[in-house]
């Protein structure tokens, strides 16, 4: 069978093949064979070439928010759903925009002040979620206008975290 995602923003063409205990998966040149075992409701274990990663899923309105190596995924079937993928965020009625939390959890450091300026993919905060840190980075070049939390705070899916004032 083959899938269309957009994966992080990019579409990415995906074919996956059950052959007897296995499944092959290809990505474009990419050619993975893996045994795939159910550990819990979100999350599974990939056994490929003597070697195990867990990749843990969560899911977010009709996103995937997929977590393997450290890394986080933002998951989606369709070209309908792009404009939910830059980086979390949504325009403020000022033009501003809202960086938000993916997911429900904890924030475990802010790496901002507000009035700094920051740059494209710059990690603003850390938040804690199903046991993983994950880096929430700046979609564009901006000011921080706005800080709406603090270390140790929890903070719920879709959750204002920080306000950037784009730069002109």
């Amino acid at each position: 069978m083959e899938f269309e995602f957009l994966i992080d923003g990019a579409l990415r063409k995906i074919s996956l093949e059950k052959k007897e205990k296995t499944y092959v998966i290809r990505d474009g040149e990419t050619i993975l064979e893996t045994e795939i075992r159910p550990v819990s409701e979100n999350e599974l274990m990939f056994l490929a070439g003597g070697r195990s990663s867990r990749v843990y899923i969560a899911r977010d309105g009709e996103r995937r928010l997929v977590f393997t190596g450290g890394r986080k995924f933002v998951v989606c079937e369709s070209l309908h759903e792009a404009g939910h993928l830059i980086g979390g965020d949504e325009r403020t009625p000022e033009g501003g925009r809202h960086v938000k939390a993916p997911m429900p959890g904890k924030v475990i450091k802010l790496n901002v002040a507000e009035g700094e300026d920051v740059r494209k993919n710059q990690t603003l905060v850390i938040v804690e979620a199903m046991k993983m840190e994950n880096e929430i980075k700046s979609a564009i070049e901006g000011t921080i206008k706005k800080i709406h939390v603090a270390a140790g705070d929890l903070v719920d899916s879709e959750k204002s975290l920080i306000e950037i004032e784009p730069k002109r």
